[in-house]
């Protein structure tokens, strides 16, 4: 009989136990994490216009700074909304946007944080990723402060950018929230997306080059990623993603030829496109770089600007058309167009002919090389003529050009955030 009660002490001793040390990160986490809502009218190109509800975290309570993703957010013409748990939504507005990362800093006054929030922790260092257990952490399809378990594969180059792949469920509702190391507690990425008909294939932003842009932004300087002068081949057989492919600006900067591998940068090794601009973040116009050419090491320097900054971007409404710079930087560099961007249904503009995606070539005869202009070309109570250029449904064509004809009614000149 002793024998079994004290059987039945150890049972209850584990089973207790157990979830403690399991839930005690989940249990933080609805303390920093937030619900998010958003509703963007006029959109750029990278995002929907519409509603979209998401999740984010607290990561610094003093300047009310909570991450998410950019795709949560909107990119700067919409209206952004927070809540924590247990209380009522409130406004936010986007302080960093970074569609390089799918990174949103946004803020929020801070009387509306409750006192029992916490600050998220997020793991800056350079620990190994693979296989570490992980919980995603969000509002997967409206079940608020849910939590899913699995583990990190790895971190991943795909399209172009750096991953935490885990088998974590990460579902609409999700994107924004902590992706969380159950051992330490800490914040290892930001929930971004799972691939649409497969099982288990989940990524999140890597938590490090968010660092980097939280360390500049705390000493008030420009987080922005590089606007690099070459463009990156990859080979995907040797899992290299830095060899020199092209330069934007139709050339390649001195010192570089086609098929030269980048390793280095300013002592720092590299190996995708995103720990070489994590790198390059801040940093004042020029590296020393180190490429591999065939079998020879090879010295130069790369010159290079920040990126504009989203939210200090401009654009034109004209009667429901958005009109930006060409979202494309290698067709922007080589022949300085503006992009429509969106156009929205049902709107003066659609109903002119404007279509999404087509760059303005005239506004009656003339080619604009400034926003400003454009606005000014689109001004007036006589009809203009817009050549635009699309991409051609003809095999043997490459653009078709389309004329329309347009009498303006509200055209407005506006800066994200106005």
């Amino acid at each position: 009989m002793k024998f079994k009660s004290k059987l039945l002490a150890i049972f209850l001793t584990v089973i207790v136990w157990t979830p403690t040390v399991d839930a005690s990160p989940i249990d933080d986490a609805s303390k920093y994490s937030v619900r998010i809502k958003s509703n963007v009218r006029y959109a750029f190109a990278e995002e929907d216009a519409g509603t979209s509800d998401g999740a984010g975290f607290l990561i610094d309570r003093k300047r009310g700074w909570v991450l998410t993703n950019a795709h949560v957010s909107g990119y700067g013409t919409g209206d952004i909304e927070v809540s924590f748990k247990g209380y009522d939504y409130f406004d936010a507005k986007p302080v960093y946007i970074d569609p390089e990362l799918d990174l949103a800093i946004v803020q929020v006054e801070t009387e509306n944080i409750p006192e029992e929030a916490m600050e998220a922790k997020l793991s800056c260092g350079d620990r190994a990723l693979n296989g570490l257990a992980v919980a995603a952490y969000g509002h997967p399809h409206g079940l608020t402060y849910s939590a899913s378990r699995g583990i990190i594969s790895k971190v991943r180059y795909y399209e172009g950018v750096d991953w935490v792949q885990t088998d974590a469920a990460v579902n609409p509702g999700n994107s924004g929230g902590p992706l969380i190391d159950l051992e330490t507690g800490d914040v290892v990425g930001i929930n971004a997306m799972g691939l649409e008909d497969t099982e288990g294939l989940n990524f999140a932003v890597p938590a490090k080059p968010v660092c980097k842009v939280l360390e500049l932004m705390m000493a008030n300087e420009n987080p922005s990623p590089p606007e690099l002068p070459i463009t990156f081949a990859v080979n995907e057989e040797s899992e290299e993603y830095l060899i020199v492919g092209a330069g934007t600006k139709g050339k390649l900067p001195e010192g570089f030829v086609l098929g030269d591998r980048i390793i280095n940068v300013d002592g720092q090794k590299v190996e995708t496109p995103t720990t070489l601009k994590t790198n390059l973040r801040g940093k004042k116009g020029q590296a020393d770089v180190v490429l591999k050419r065939g079998e020879k090491e090879v010295k130069a320097v790369l010159s290079f600007l920040p990126e504009p900054k989203i939210l200090d971007r401009q654009y034109v409404l004209a009667d429901g058309a958005l009109i930006a710079r060409d979202v494309y930087p290698e067709r922007r560099n080589l022949e300085s167009f503006f992009l429509v961007q969106s156009v929205r249904r049902g709107s003066y503009a659609a109903r002119s002919g404007w279509k999404k995606y087509r760059l303005i070539m005239s506004i009656d005869g003339i080619q604009p090389t400034s926003l400003p202009q454009i606005k000014e070309l689109l001004t007036g109570d006589e009809n203009k003529v817009i050549i635009f250029r699309g991409w051609s449904a003809q095999s043997a064509k490459l653009h078709d050009y389309h004329e329309v004809g347009y009498w303006p009614y509200k055209v407005e000149l506006k800066k994200v955030g106005d």
